[in-house]
């Protein structure tokens, strides 16, 4: 995993705050913070809310400055939708790097073309008559919301008339004039007879308070779809038109000059705004009150307020995600809104468009922050995007080192420190850290040393924390602690990673291992060599070199030890020359060639699994399904839950169907939180199943509660789309542990039945 350190004076702040109430989502039981640098700032809370449980919402504090600038973003046309990835990626494409982005207006699901007003850039991309709550973006990065009506006029030399529409769809039944630009799509995408204008523009822009001349190129009627050419515009109306329009532009001849001009009535700040989201979804807050007229129903939301001292907040409300996030009312939104200092507040499009993304510092991806109720980013008609204009610095900010999170180290151990990516204040990648001063500051009784090539040689007992410097900057990175004398050692077969109990060889048997010790501190594994360990042998059974490397003398003694120690902490693994076989006593008749055989043989030698006594012989039936039942017993057994035995009976409506054997375990399980029933109308009532197979999520969801401090990484197989909600932490857990892996084919298929042996696997790996 790649990790970082970076300035001191710039380090990214990562917070967990008290518990605190907030009167609107409920009592707040995290909080996470990370500035993007050019004058934004990012929080994740979640709640926990009495009424309707917990709820997660992320949003973006922006000052206004001219390093990142809020625009509008709708692609390469306005015609069909896509994904903030892809809003992200045209934006990179044409040259800018999006810094912060959220879901903008409601769009048509059939065209994906916005309902309202969208302007980029100065030039209107969409419009229809009709006033509409909008937000207006200066090119200072300030920002207003207020009424927006845009009066479109053509002007002819015969007469002028309202354009309706900018970049719309035109439908059979519409009658009005409408102008499409190259911007709309490659066609006009009609299906009925149109008078058609083509254009070119000469002067001016479409824009507000400006004037755009244009030249009549052709003109003909056509009943269907035609091509817009590149840097063209089409005037058109249908040829049941309304009647005095379509005169007006039949009247129009080749070669002829028409002007358009886009007015606004009200506050003159519009002609100000460069970009532009005009939506019917609704004012939250207007002047610091609370907007009136709220559909009903919750779901996740998406809003933009400003705050009187002209700060803009992004905000994103994830929801319909239960454990996660539920989501809000319109109300809700607006009081949340008021709450974070709001004076004014629109709503934007919500549910499965509801979407944030950005580029963390130090990274040069575009990655989505929250949570989307679809379970992936919707394609959506446009975005509002912060738009970074900052220019590389050359000064480090960031370095991505190929380390892990497990900084913990044995006195003697050493660490080579490389990277793969370094990253300058306004992030952008630098080439090489030429010239960087590798050195260490040790606390308490660490004697840790650094080599000029970034090689630490870690000695002592204490805390050791890197330090490099380049030129006049000093950056801290991570603290190593670094352990003497370690709690425990394990010795493990380093070929399989099987911890080694004792090992049982046959008089004449040719055998070799190689040996790995592994230390341990409260629990945490140390980083270290086997040389850095002494070995030895006690008794004539063989050799051990200094790398654990063992090499058995079967014609020599019985019985005898192999040592490994460190600073006076020891552990010994007994060997036995004889003919007595563990397998002997704990094997099944029918595993001897299957590939889950050293991981039936262990947990079935510790008692953890049993197996089926048919015609004098024991099966395990390794390809069998695994029961619900059977799994609860294993768990109960490898958890030593069965001795804290509960009279309790849980609330299953199948309790009486359970099996005698397996009622303590389930018993168990259930009290101790790891393992729940099925239910089928959404956690009224809930069942067993004790005879159904488990499925794969259910178990990897049973084990990743057994870990449940572990860290979580992204579930990216082929089929994430396919891993219910509620089984998504404990996979992301057992990922990170390496316990689950996927398939050749890149898919975990969490639906499929869990076979014996799997269990079985999976129960060991989680000893890795």
């Amino acid at each position: 995993m790649n990790l970082k350190t970076m300035l001191p004076s710039l380090l990214l702040c990562l917070t967990v705050s008290a518990p605190a109430y907030a009167d609107v989502l409920g009592t707040v039981t995290g909080e996470y913070s990370s500035s993007f640098g050019a004058g934004t700032q990012l929080y994740s809370k979640t709640y926990q809310s009495d009424s309707v449980g917990n709820q997660t919402e992320y949003y973006v504090e922006y000052t206004p400055n001219s390093d990142a600038v809020p625009v509008v973003e709708n692609g390469a046309s306005v015609w069909g939708t896509r994904t903030i990835y892809r809003a992200a990626w045209y934006l990179e494409n044409n040259g800018y790097r999006p810094l912060i982005g959220i879901n903008a207006d409601f769009f048509s699901f059939q065209t994906g073309i916005p309902m309202g007003i969208s302007i980029s850039d100065g030039e209107i991309l969409t419009k229809t008559d009709g006033e509409l709550d909008a937000v207006g973006f200066r090119d200072d990065g300030t920002a207003f919301i207020d009424k927006l009506d845009i009066k479109t006029t053509l002007h002819t030399e015969n007469g002028e008339a309202n354009v309706e529409c900018i970049n719309r769809w035109y439908t059979k039944d519409y009658t009005p004039i409408c102008l499409l630009t190259d911007k709309f799509a490659k066609t006009t995408h009609t299906s009925s007879p149109c008078l058609f204008l083509i254009c070119t523009p000469e002067n001016g822009s479409l824009s507000i308070g400006n004037e755009l001349k244009l030249r009549i190129d052709e003109k003909f009627t056509y009943d269907g779809d035609i091509d817009i050419p590149d840097g063209k515009m089409i005037l058109m109306i249908s040829l049941t038109g309304i009647p005095e329009l379509y005169s007006l532009l039949d009247s129009l001849t080749i070669g002829s000059s028409v002007s358009i001009t886009n007015e606004t009535s009200g506050s003159g700040a519009w002609s100000e705004a460069k970009n532009v989201i005009g939506t019917s979804a609704g004012r939250l807050l207007v002047n610091g009150q609370l907007g009136s007229g709220f559909e009903a129903g919750s779901a996740p939301r998406t809003a933009v307020g400003i705050r009187a001292d002209g700060t803009i907040v992004f905000y994103v409300l994830d929801g319909r995600q239960t454990g996660h996030s539920y989501g809000a009312r319109l109300e809700t939104l607006a009081l949340r809104m008021k709450e974070l200092g709001c004076v004014d507040a629109i709503n934007l499009d919500g549910g499965g468009s509801t979407a944030i993304g950005g580029v963390y510092p130090g990274s040069t991806g575009f990655a989505v922050l929250n949570s989307p109720s679809d379970g992936s980013p919707r394609s959506c008609a446009n975005y509002i995007f912060l738009r970074d204009s900052r220019k590389p610095t050359g000064i480090p900010y960031s370095i991505h080192f190929t380390d892990d999170e497990n900084r913990n180290y044995l006195d003697g151990s050493s660490l080579k420190l490389s990277y793969t990516d370094i990253y300058d204040t306004n992030g952008y990648p630098m080439d090489n850290l030429g010239g960087a001063e590798f050195g260490v500051e040790n606390t308490g009784g660490a004697k840790t040393t650094a080599d000029a090539d970034g090689t630490y040689h870690f000695s002592g007992n204490g805390k050791s924390t890197v330090i490099i410097t380049l030129g006049d900057a000093k950056l801290t990175g991570f603290t190593y602690n670094v352990y003497s004398e370690p709690d425990e050692i394990k010795l493990v077969n380093d070929s399989t990673g099987k911890v080694m109990d004792e090992i049982y060889l046959n008089p004449g048997e040719s055998y070799s291992v190689d040996l790995g010790a592994y230390s341990y501190v409260n629990g945490v594994k140390l980083h270290a060599y086997d040389a850095d360990y002494d070995w030895s042998i006690d008794g004539n059974i063989g050799s051990i070199d200094e790398h654990g490397m063992y090499t058995a003398k079967t014609d020599g003694d019985k019985a005898g030890k192999i040592i490994v120690e460190k600073n006076g902490v020891k552990q010994e693994l007994n060997v036995f020359i004889s003919d007595y076989s563990p397998e002997k006593e704990a094997g099944f008749a029918d595993i001897e060639l299957h590939w889950a055989k050293p991981q039936i043989l262990r947990l079935a030698m510790r008692g953890i699994i049993n197996g089926i006594e048919l015609d004098g012989k024991m099966y395990f039936k390794p390809d069998d399904n695994m029961t619900r039942a059977e799994f609860a017993q294993i768990i109960a057994k490898y958890k030593a839950l069965l001795q804290n035995q509960t009279e309790d009976i849980p609330p299953y409506t199948d309790w009486n169907d359970i099996p005698l054997w397996a009622q303590n375990a389930v018993k168990a399980v259930y009290k101790s939180g790891i393992m729940n029933g099925r239910s089928d109308d959404n956690g009224i009532t809930y069942r067993f199943d004790p005879y159904a197979s488990i499925t794969r999520a259910e178990a990897m969801t049973v084990l990743g509660r057994l870990i449940p401090e572990m860290p979580e990484k992204t579930l990216d197989f082929a089929d994430a789309a396919d891993i219910p909600l509620w089984a998504r932490a404990s996979m992301g857990r057992l990922y990170y542990r390496g316990i689950i892996q996927g398939y050749s084919d890149n898919t975990i298929l969490p639906s499929n039945n869990v076979k014996r042996a799997e269990a079985v696997t999976m129960l060991n790996n989680m000893e890795k």
